[in-house]
Protein backbone atom coordinates (compact mmCIF):
# COMPACT_ATOMS: atom_id res chain seq x y z
CA UNK A 1 0.00 0.00 0.00
CA UNK A 2 1.67 3.15 -1.48
CA UNK A 3 -0.65 5.95 -0.87
CA UNK A 4 -3.95 6.44 1.08
CA UNK A 5 -7.27 5.32 -0.43
CA UNK A 6 -9.60 7.15 -2.29
CA UNK A 7 -13.69 6.60 -0.67
CA UNK A 8 -16.36 8.92 -0.59
CA UNK A 9 -17.19 9.99 2.69
CA UNK A 10 -20.68 10.35 3.38
CA UNK A 11 -22.97 13.36 4.70
CA UNK A 12 -23.88 12.04 8.28
CA UNK A 13 -27.84 11.72 6.65
CA UNK A 14 -26.30 8.90 3.79
CA UNK A 15 -27.20 5.72 5.19
CA UNK A 16 -25.52 3.39 2.20
CA UNK A 17 -21.58 3.15 2.68
CA UNK A 18 -19.73 3.63 -0.37
CA UNK A 19 -17.30 0.35 -0.39
CA UNK A 20 -15.21 1.30 -3.85
CA UNK A 21 -11.55 2.57 -3.69
CA UNK A 22 -9.41 3.67 -6.00
CA UNK A 23 -5.76 4.75 -5.92
CA UNK A 24 -5.12 8.31 -5.27
CA UNK A 25 -2.10 9.92 -7.39
CA UNK A 26 1.31 11.05 -5.75
CA UNK A 27 1.42 14.19 -4.18
CA UNK A 28 2.25 16.23 -6.61
CA UNK A 29 -0.42 15.02 -9.28
CA UNK A 30 1.53 12.29 -11.14
CA UNK A 31 -0.95 9.19 -11.42
CA UNK A 32 1.84 7.24 -12.92
CA UNK A 33 5.17 8.15 -11.71
CA UNK A 34 4.09 7.09 -7.88
CA UNK A 35 7.72 7.73 -5.58
CA UNK A 36 8.67 4.53 -3.37
CA UNK A 37 8.82 6.82 -0.52
CA UNK A 38 5.78 9.00 0.47
CA UNK A 39 5.22 10.96 3.65
CA UNK A 40 2.36 12.45 5.06
CA UNK A 41 1.86 15.08 7.72
CA UNK A 42 -1.64 16.47 9.01
CA UNK A 43 -1.26 19.36 11.44
CA UNK A 44 -4.65 20.11 13.64
CA UNK A 45 -5.28 22.88 16.24
CA UNK A 46 -8.38 22.23 18.40
CA UNK A 47 -10.31 23.78 20.72
CA UNK A 48 -13.27 22.67 22.87
CA UNK A 49 -14.92 25.86 24.53
CA UNK A 50 -14.19 25.57 28.52
CA UNK A 51 -11.34 22.79 28.51
CA UNK A 52 -7.67 24.18 28.71
CA UNK A 53 -5.15 23.24 26.70
CA UNK A 54 -3.70 19.60 26.94
CA UNK A 55 -0.65 20.05 25.69
CA UNK A 56 0.68 22.42 27.82
CA UNK A 57 -0.54 21.53 31.28
CA UNK A 58 1.57 18.48 32.30
CA UNK A 59 -0.07 16.31 35.13
CA UNK A 60 -3.06 18.64 35.28
CA UNK A 61 -3.61 18.26 31.39
CA UNK A 62 -3.02 14.48 31.65
CA UNK A 63 -5.65 13.84 34.47
CA UNK A 64 -8.55 16.15 32.75
CA UNK A 65 -7.66 13.79 29.74
CA UNK A 66 -8.69 10.68 31.74
CA UNK A 67 -11.79 12.50 33.50
CA UNK A 68 -12.54 12.50 29.40
CA UNK A 69 -11.84 9.27 28.77
CA UNK A 70 -9.13 10.27 26.28
CA UNK A 71 -5.90 9.28 27.61
CA UNK A 72 -5.66 5.48 27.80
CA UNK A 73 -2.26 6.20 27.93
CA UNK A 74 -0.17 8.18 25.18
CA UNK A 75 -1.87 10.00 22.36
CA UNK A 76 -2.32 7.04 19.34
CA UNK A 77 -2.09 7.67 15.41
CA UNK A 78 -4.35 9.43 14.38
CA UNK A 79 -5.06 12.18 16.38
CA UNK A 80 -5.97 15.07 14.20
CA UNK A 81 -9.18 14.01 11.99
CA UNK A 82 -11.33 15.15 14.39
CA UNK A 83 -11.97 17.58 17.05
CA UNK A 84 -10.71 16.52 19.84
CA UNK A 85 -9.39 18.40 23.27
CA UNK A 86 -7.97 22.17 23.17
CA UNK A 87 -4.41 21.21 21.99
CA UNK A 88 -2.27 20.86 18.99
CA UNK A 89 -1.96 18.31 17.58
CA UNK A 90 0.38 16.58 14.74
CA UNK A 91 0.14 12.92 12.49
CA UNK A 92 2.73 11.75 10.81
CA UNK A 93 2.36 8.36 8.55
CA UNK A 94 5.87 7.32 6.43
CA UNK A 95 5.42 4.70 3.95
CA UNK A 96 8.84 3.60 2.13
CA UNK A 97 8.50 0.85 -0.70
CA UNK A 98 12.03 0.35 -0.39
CA UNK A 99 12.00 -0.99 2.99
CA UNK A 100 8.67 -1.20 4.67
CA UNK A 101 8.02 -1.86 8.33
CA UNK A 102 10.81 -0.27 9.71
CA UNK A 103 11.42 3.13 12.16
CA UNK A 104 11.69 5.88 10.72
CA UNK A 105 13.15 9.09 12.55
CA UNK A 106 12.72 12.67 11.84
CA UNK A 107 15.44 15.37 12.96
CA UNK A 108 12.54 18.13 13.48
CA UNK A 109 13.06 21.48 13.75
CA UNK A 110 13.62 22.49 17.43
CA UNK A 111 10.73 25.02 16.88
CA UNK A 112 8.26 21.90 17.23
CA UNK A 113 9.71 20.69 20.82
CA UNK A 114 9.78 17.20 21.06
CA UNK A 115 13.00 16.50 20.87
CA UNK A 116 16.10 16.16 18.70
CA UNK A 117 14.32 13.10 17.01
CA UNK A 118 10.56 12.60 16.46
CA UNK A 119 11.03 8.57 16.21
CA UNK A 120 8.26 6.68 14.01
CA UNK A 121 7.89 3.07 14.43
CA UNK A 122 5.77 0.66 12.43
CA UNK A 123 2.29 -0.13 14.34
CA UNK A 124 1.57 -3.16 15.91
CA UNK A 125 0.65 -5.70 13.90
CA UNK A 126 -2.35 -7.33 14.72
CA UNK A 127 -6.18 -6.13 15.37
CA UNK A 128 -6.31 -2.43 16.34
CA UNK A 129 -8.91 -3.58 18.91
CA UNK A 130 -7.85 -6.83 19.88
CA UNK A 131 -10.66 -8.61 22.34
CA UNK A 132 -13.75 -6.84 20.63
CA UNK A 133 -16.37 -9.16 19.47
CA UNK A 134 -18.89 -7.83 16.58
CA UNK A 135 -22.72 -7.76 18.16
CA UNK A 136 -25.57 -7.43 16.24
CA UNK A 137 -26.86 -3.87 15.79
CA UNK A 138 -30.37 -3.41 17.83
CA UNK A 139 -33.51 -2.86 17.10
CA UNK A 140 -33.62 0.91 16.91
CA UNK A 141 -35.79 3.39 15.05
CA UNK A 142 -34.28 6.93 14.07
CA UNK A 143 -36.31 9.75 13.62
CA UNK A 144 -33.71 12.75 11.51
CA UNK A 145 -34.77 15.88 11.25
CA UNK A 146 -32.22 17.77 8.75
CA UNK A 147 -32.13 21.44 9.00
CA UNK A 148 -29.39 24.07 6.67
CA UNK A 149 -28.62 27.43 6.34
CA UNK A 150 -27.08 30.83 8.82
CA UNK A 151 -30.33 32.76 9.68
CA UNK A 152 -32.52 33.56 12.24
CA UNK A 153 -35.39 31.96 10.79
CA UNK A 154 -35.88 28.49 9.51
CA UNK A 155 -35.52 28.31 5.79
CA UNK A 156 -38.03 27.50 3.08
CA UNK A 157 -39.08 23.36 2.47
CA UNK A 158 -37.22 22.53 6.16
CA UNK A 159 -37.11 20.85 7.84
CA UNK A 160 -36.51 17.47 5.50
CA UNK A 161 -37.42 14.38 7.95
CA UNK A 162 -36.51 10.99 7.74
CA UNK A 163 -36.30 7.43 9.75
CA UNK A 164 -34.38 4.47 9.72
CA UNK A 165 -35.34 1.45 10.63
CA UNK A 166 -33.28 -1.32 12.08
CA UNK A 167 -35.40 -4.94 13.10
CA UNK A 168 -33.88 -7.98 13.35
CA UNK A 169 -31.10 -7.13 11.29
CA UNK A 170 -33.08 -5.93 7.95
CA UNK A 171 -33.03 -1.93 7.35
CA UNK A 172 -35.54 -0.02 5.77
CA UNK A 173 -35.81 4.03 5.13
CA UNK A 174 -38.81 6.27 4.81
CA UNK A 175 -39.19 10.18 4.15
CA UNK A 176 -37.16 12.64 2.48
CA UNK A 177 -33.40 11.85 2.46
CA UNK A 178 -31.11 14.68 1.22
CA UNK A 179 -28.65 12.96 -1.23
CA UNK A 180 -25.05 13.51 0.82
CA UNK A 181 -21.97 15.55 0.12
CA UNK A 182 -19.14 13.18 -0.78
CA UNK A 183 -15.48 14.63 -0.51
CA UNK A 184 -12.78 11.96 -0.97
CA UNK A 185 -11.48 10.12 1.57
CA UNK A 186 -7.41 10.98 1.74
CA UNK A 187 -6.86 10.09 5.37
CA UNK A 188 -3.87 7.64 5.52
CA UNK A 189 -5.20 3.77 5.87
CA UNK A 190 -2.24 2.55 7.72
CA UNK A 191 -0.88 -1.18 8.16
CA UNK A 192 2.26 -2.83 9.59
CA UNK A 193 4.18 -1.56 6.59
CA UNK A 194 3.97 1.72 7.25
CA UNK A 195 5.83 4.19 10.12
CA UNK A 196 3.78 6.52 12.72
CA UNK A 197 3.79 8.89 14.98
CA UNK A 198 2.27 9.36 17.66
CA UNK A 199 2.53 6.15 18.79
CA UNK A 200 2.41 3.82 21.95
CA UNK A 201 6.23 4.26 22.63
CA UNK A 202 6.60 7.58 21.19
CA UNK A 203 3.44 9.82 21.55
CA UNK A 204 4.34 13.11 23.61
CA UNK A 205 1.81 15.47 23.06
CA UNK A 206 2.74 18.27 21.14
CA UNK A 207 3.11 21.44 23.33
CA UNK A 208 1.31 24.72 23.03
CA UNK A 209 4.00 27.22 21.05
CA UNK A 210 5.30 23.64 19.18
CA UNK A 211 5.88 25.07 15.16
CA UNK A 212 6.82 22.95 12.49
CA UNK A 213 8.41 25.87 10.43
CA UNK A 214 12.33 25.00 9.66
CA UNK A 215 14.43 21.94 8.29
CA UNK A 216 12.91 18.04 8.46
CA UNK A 217 15.48 15.09 8.05
CA UNK A 218 13.90 12.15 7.33
CA UNK A 219 16.32 9.02 8.14
CA UNK A 220 16.21 5.04 8.48
CA UNK A 221 16.94 1.75 6.95
CA UNK A 222 15.82 2.25 3.35
CA UNK A 223 14.93 6.36 3.22
CA UNK A 224 16.41 8.14 0.54
CA UNK A 225 19.19 10.02 1.97
CA UNK A 226 17.37 13.00 -0.02
CA UNK A 227 14.70 12.88 2.09
CA UNK A 228 15.31 17.08 3.37
CA UNK A 229 12.65 19.41 2.93
CA UNK A 230 11.61 22.93 4.41
CA UNK A 231 8.14 23.67 5.61
CA UNK A 232 7.31 27.33 6.13
CA UNK A 233 4.40 29.14 8.02
CA UNK A 234 1.84 27.85 5.36
CA UNK A 235 2.58 24.18 6.43
CA UNK A 236 1.96 25.61 10.42
CA UNK A 237 -0.14 24.67 13.45
CA UNK A 238 -3.05 27.76 12.51
CA UNK A 239 -4.39 29.66 15.46
CA UNK A 240 -7.43 28.74 17.60
CA UNK A 241 -10.54 29.74 16.53
CA UNK A 242 -11.99 32.02 19.03
CA UNK A 243 -15.77 30.52 18.86
CA UNK A 244 -18.35 32.15 20.76
CA UNK A 245 -22.28 32.00 21.24
CA UNK A 246 -25.10 33.76 22.40
CA UNK A 247 -29.17 33.35 22.45
CA UNK A 248 -30.66 30.13 22.35
CA UNK A 249 -34.34 28.88 23.38
CA UNK A 250 -36.46 31.08 21.93
CA UNK A 251 -33.84 33.46 20.30
CA UNK A 252 -31.75 32.58 17.25
CA UNK A 253 -28.07 31.09 18.73
CA UNK A 254 -25.32 33.78 17.26
CA UNK A 255 -21.98 31.94 16.74
CA UNK A 256 -19.39 34.42 16.10
CA UNK A 257 -15.53 34.17 16.00
CA UNK A 258 -12.35 36.20 14.77
CA UNK A 259 -10.71 35.96 11.33
CA UNK A 260 -8.12 32.71 11.79
CA UNK A 261 -4.74 33.00 9.70
CA UNK A 262 -4.51 31.04 6.83
CA UNK A 263 -8.19 29.99 7.12
CA UNK A 264 -9.36 29.60 2.85
CA UNK A 265 -12.92 28.80 4.57
CA UNK A 266 -14.96 27.50 7.23
CA UNK A 267 -18.09 24.81 7.79
CA UNK A 268 -20.34 24.65 11.08
CA UNK A 269 -22.28 21.78 11.97
CA UNK A 270 -24.32 20.45 15.08
CA UNK A 271 -26.46 17.74 15.85
CA UNK A 272 -28.99 17.24 18.88
CA UNK A 273 -30.26 13.93 20.20
CA UNK A 274 -32.88 12.24 22.29
CA UNK A 275 -32.82 8.19 23.16
CA UNK A 276 -35.62 6.17 24.76
CA UNK A 277 -33.90 2.59 25.15
CA UNK A 278 -36.43 0.04 25.96
CA UNK A 279 -36.06 -3.74 25.85
CA UNK A 280 -38.37 -3.41 22.58
CA UNK A 281 -37.24 -0.72 19.41
CA UNK A 282 -35.06 1.36 20.72
CA UNK A 283 -36.32 5.06 19.62
CA UNK A 284 -33.70 8.10 18.54
CA UNK A 285 -34.66 11.51 17.31
CA UNK A 286 -31.71 13.84 16.19
CA UNK A 287 -31.61 17.01 15.00
CA UNK A 288 -29.14 18.07 12.84
CA UNK A 289 -28.16 21.86 11.26
CA UNK A 290 -25.19 22.79 9.31
CA UNK A 291 -23.90 26.51 8.22
CA UNK A 292 -24.43 25.16 4.51
CA UNK A 293 -26.82 27.06 1.97
CA UNK A 294 -27.91 23.70 0.51
CA UNK A 295 -29.01 20.53 2.16
CA UNK A 296 -26.85 17.67 2.76
CA UNK A 297 -23.64 18.30 4.50
CA UNK A 298 -22.63 17.36 7.69
CA UNK A 299 -19.83 17.32 10.19
CA UNK A 300 -17.93 14.83 8.29
CA UNK A 301 -17.10 17.55 6.22
CA UNK A 302 -15.52 19.28 9.77
CA UNK A 303 -12.12 17.36 8.26
CA UNK A 304 -9.69 18.17 5.70
CA UNK A 305 -10.65 19.60 2.63
CA UNK A 306 -8.13 20.11 -0.68
CA UNK A 307 -8.18 23.25 -2.48
CA UNK A 308 -9.96 21.85 -5.45
CA UNK A 309 -12.96 21.08 -2.74
CA UNK A 310 -13.01 24.40 -0.65
CA UNK A 311 -12.83 26.45 -4.14
CA UNK A 312 -15.76 24.78 -5.46
CA UNK A 313 -17.90 24.45 -2.73
CA UNK A 314 -17.59 27.84 -1.41
CA UNK A 315 -18.75 29.22 -4.62
CA UNK A 316 -21.68 26.62 -4.15
CA UNK A 317 -22.17 27.79 -0.74
CA UNK A 318 -21.69 24.80 0.79
CA UNK A 319 -18.69 26.69 2.82
CA UNK A 320 -18.52 30.00 4.48
CA UNK A 321 -15.99 32.37 2.58
CA UNK A 322 -12.59 32.97 4.25
CA UNK A 323 -13.83 36.68 5.42
CA UNK A 324 -16.91 35.34 7.34
CA UNK A 325 -17.13 36.03 10.89
CA UNK A 326 -20.12 35.48 12.25
CA UNK A 327 -23.60 32.61 11.79
CA UNK A 328 -26.82 32.09 13.07
CA UNK A 329 -28.76 28.97 13.80
CA UNK A 330 -31.97 29.30 13.65
CA UNK A 331 -34.28 29.73 16.65
CA UNK A 332 -36.42 27.00 17.28
CA UNK A 333 -34.55 23.79 15.89
CA UNK A 334 -32.88 22.55 19.07
CA UNK A 335 -35.51 22.53 21.78
CA UNK A 336 -36.29 21.07 25.71
CA UNK A 337 -36.77 17.92 26.52
CA UNK A 338 -38.57 17.13 29.96
CA UNK A 339 -38.00 20.55 30.62
CA UNK A 340 -34.07 20.60 30.48
CA UNK A 341 -31.98 21.46 27.49
CA UNK A 342 -30.77 18.34 25.54
CA UNK A 343 -27.51 18.47 24.47
CA UNK A 344 -26.14 20.01 21.18
CA UNK A 345 -22.79 19.44 20.40
CA UNK A 346 -21.66 22.11 17.61
CA UNK A 347 -18.35 21.23 15.52
CA UNK A 348 -16.72 24.51 13.44
CA UNK A 349 -13.79 23.68 11.04
CA UNK A 350 -11.00 26.56 9.69
CA UNK A 351 -9.79 24.91 6.39
CA UNK A 352 -5.86 25.79 6.15
CA UNK A 353 -3.33 25.33 3.09
CA UNK A 354 -1.90 21.98 2.04
CA UNK A 355 1.87 21.81 1.24
CA UNK A 356 3.03 19.68 -1.80
CA UNK A 357 6.78 18.66 -2.03
CA UNK A 358 8.09 16.37 -4.27
CA UNK A 359 12.17 15.18 -5.34
CA UNK A 360 13.48 15.76 -7.52
CA UNK A 361 10.59 18.26 -8.74
CA UNK A 362 8.48 17.00 -11.36
CA UNK A 363 10.04 18.28 -14.72
CA UNK A 364 8.24 21.19 -17.24
CA UNK A 365 9.18 20.19 -20.21
CA UNK A 366 6.99 17.26 -20.99
CA UNK A 367 9.82 15.26 -23.35
CA UNK A 368 11.47 14.32 -20.27
CA UNK A 369 8.51 13.03 -17.53
CA UNK A 370 9.20 9.43 -19.06
CA UNK A 371 12.70 9.21 -17.75
CA UNK A 372 11.47 11.04 -14.58
CA UNK A 373 12.08 9.24 -11.43
CA UNK A 374 10.79 10.59 -8.37
CA UNK A 375 12.54 9.70 -5.07
CA UNK A 376 10.10 10.56 -2.27
CA UNK A 377 7.15 12.71 -1.74
CA UNK A 378 5.42 14.92 1.18
CA UNK A 379 2.22 16.25 1.88
CA UNK A 380 0.87 18.46 4.66
CA UNK A 381 -2.66 19.45 5.64
CA UNK A 382 -3.56 21.98 8.25
CA UNK A 383 -6.64 23.09 9.93
CA UNK A 384 -8.29 24.73 12.98
CA UNK A 385 -11.42 22.89 14.88
CA UNK A 386 -13.77 24.56 17.30
CA UNK A 387 -16.52 22.37 19.34
CA UNK A 388 -18.58 23.93 21.83
CA UNK A 389 -21.65 22.07 23.83
CA UNK A 390 -24.96 24.56 23.19
CA UNK A 391 -27.18 23.15 26.08
CA UNK A 392 -25.95 20.84 28.92
CA UNK A 393 -28.92 17.92 29.64
CA UNK A 394 -29.47 18.17 33.44
CA UNK A 395 -31.79 15.52 33.45
CA UNK A 396 -30.33 12.07 35.18
CA UNK A 397 -32.71 10.01 35.06
CA UNK A 398 -32.16 6.44 34.66
CA UNK A 399 -33.80 6.73 30.91
CA UNK A 400 -31.27 9.99 30.47
CA UNK A 401 -28.86 8.27 31.31
CA UNK A 402 -29.19 5.32 28.85
CA UNK A 403 -28.92 8.59 25.73
CA UNK A 404 -25.78 7.50 26.10
CA UNK A 405 -26.23 3.96 24.31
CA UNK A 406 -28.90 5.85 21.95
CA UNK A 407 -25.99 8.42 20.79
CA UNK A 408 -23.42 4.93 20.32
CA UNK A 409 -26.58 3.46 17.86
CA UNK A 410 -26.52 6.76 15.70
CA UNK A 411 -22.80 7.22 15.85
CA UNK A 412 -22.15 3.80 14.49
CA UNK A 413 -24.93 3.26 11.68
CA UNK A 414 -24.21 7.18 9.97
CA UNK A 415 -20.42 7.40 10.54
CA UNK A 416 -18.04 7.41 7.34
CA UNK A 417 -17.20 3.55 6.52
CA UNK A 418 -13.73 2.53 8.12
Amino acid sequence: MSTPSRRCRTAPLAVAVVLATAVAPSADGAPSQVPPTQVWIDVATHDMAGMPDMGAMGGTGRLAMKMMGGDKARPSFPTTERPGASGRYLDVAVYNRLQPGVQVQDAAPSGLGLGDLVLLPPPPNGPRHAGETPQDPPDVEITVREYWGCGAQVGPGQPKVSTYTVKGGAASMQGGMTPGLFAPERDVQTTPAFALWPNTTHGERVPEAASLVGMHRFAGEGIPASLTFELDRRADFMPKIELTNSGGDDRPIELSWQPVERAEAYFLAATQMDAAVSPGMNQISAVVWSSSDVPGAGETLVDYLDAAHIDRWTKQKVLLPANATDCSVPQGIFTRGNGAPNMTMLNMAAYGPETHRVYPARPTDPKQLATWKPEWSVRVRTKSTASVVLGVDANTSPERQNEGIGKKVFKNLFKRGQ
